[in-house]
């Protein structure tokens, strides 16, 4: 017969075993639920970087895309300078912009003869994307015989080119040459119809201004005859613009036409803005670049870099 005493005996030892086992489990449930929330916070955490990574890197990828603005194929690009110095890396920076036409509007790296030239700019020779212009440093007025020549066969007397889709016709002229013959050619240029077919701007080069603000050279009277003479051939609703240098200075008109880009390299000269020039400046070396829009032949923007490529104006 089992006495009552066992029984009771029997029965705490069950309530024991009973509470340890209940609390061993609660621990493990415990810990396991501790580790799956320490491995969840973890994969969370390592999840929310991976996306702030992924974001910097696309923000830095567009920025480093947008960066590149002076080159798209839905434009052309020009730049012009002229009064060059040929040991400025100004050559360095044109090759940076890869333009589809750099223009060298006169005096070009103020030498004897024209090697140094054609070294420095070998490249954009080679590949056709340079066309220049004949300055006064660069002819027998304050050059030589030899660098004339030199200049004329590289250059041209005068020329012009279509670009943009045919929506731009570029001229360049000699304002070292003979201004009634070149008024005369330009003339007929512009009065062919089937060249000036589409045609939204004519853009006119020299290397002496017929606009300038107040500086060292002004205007001459010939330069001025000249581009009046081929701008009156111009049909209304094209676009004139007129673009030289010899001023060692960079300037724009204030309306938007005239383009001095004489600040190559060479000593600046002293000029003042006034209400006919908005902008001048003759503290800093660069250039002019032009962008036109191939579908329509807007001019999209006008403006002057540094020799670095920094934005000026």
């Amino acid at each position: 017969m089992i006495k009552i005493k066992d029984v009771l005996y029997l029965l705490l030892i069950t309530i024991f075993v009973t509470f340890f086992i209940s609390i061993s489990y609660s621990q493990n449930v415990t810990s396991q639920n501790t580790t799956s929330q320490n491995t969840t916070s973890q994969n969370t955490t390592s999840q929310n970087t991976t996306s702030q990574n992924t974001t910097s890197q696309n923000t830095t990828n567009s920025t480093m895309l947008n960066s590149s603005k002076k080159n798209d194929s839905s434009v052309t690009v020009i730049n012009a300078v002229g009064d060059i110095d040929c040991s400025n890396r100004l050559d360095d920076q044109v090759k940076s912009d890869n333009p589809d036409l750099f223009i060298a509007l006169g005096d070009l790296c103020y030498k004897r003869n024209l090697n140094n030239f054609t070294t420095t700019y070998s490249d954009l020779i080679k590949e056709n994307k340079l066309a220049c212009l004949v300055g006064n440093h660069d002819s027998e007025e304050d050059g030589n015989l030899k660098i004339l020549n030199q200049t004329l066969e590289l250059c041209g007397d005068h020329w012009y080119r279509k670009i943009a889709n045919d929506t731009t016709l570029l001229m360049g002229l000699n304002t070292n040459g003979d201004n009634k013959s070149q008024t005369k050619w330009g003339q007929s240029l512009v009065t062919n119809e089937t060249l000036m077919k589409g045609t939204k701007n004519v853009i006119l080069l020299l290397h002496k201004p017929s606009h300038t603000p107040e500086s060292h050279h002004p205007a001459t009277n010939s330069t001025i005859v000249m581009l009046s003479g081929i701008e009156s051939k111009i049909s209304k609703g094209v676009e004139v613009y007129e673009i030289s240098a010899h001023n060692h200075i960079m300037a724009e008109s204030s309306n938007g036409r005239w383009f001095i880009s004489g600040a190559g390299g060479r000593s600046h000269y002293d000029a003042v803005t006034s209400p006919e020039w908005s902008y001048v400046n003759t503290k800093d070396y660069g250039y002019l670049q032009i962008r036109i829009n191939n579908t329509d032949g807007s001019v999209i923007d006008t403006n002057f870099y540094g020799l670095n490529g920094t934005l000026l104006h």
